[in-house]
């Protein structure tokens, strides 16, 4: 599951022209990924999660710090496992979003 997780990673970024730092895929990917749209070209991060309770930690001690209140905007997160964008509710939870179509 660990090569899916990182191809899949891969072609999304190569398909939405965003940007893969050299370190990505050094460790082993997880299912939850970053991307900062607050970068000029969106840029992915390098580091992915397997367990939400660790992403949350990374958005509240690291992006929050960062990027203030903008955190929604600034950053898109992606569950590659049930491929599905994710919103963080600011109270340690991860809320999937809803399509509207």
């Amino acid at each position: 599951m660990v090569t899916i997780y990182k191809q899949r990673i891969q072609d999304y970024c190569e398909f939405h022209q965003i940007a893969v730092p050299l370190g990505f895929g050094r460790n082993t990917p997880g299912r939850y990924a970053v991307i900062r749209l607050d970068q000029a070209p969106p840029k992915l991060v390098a580091k992915t999660w397997s367990k939400t309770v660790d992403l949350i930690y990374f958005l509240e001690k690291v992006l929050v710090p960062e990027v203030g209140s903008d955190l929604s905007t600034s950053v898109l997160i992606l569950d590659f496992k049930e491929q599905q964008e994710l919103k963080w509710n600011g109270a340690h939870r991860l809320i999937p979003v809803l399509s509207s179509t």
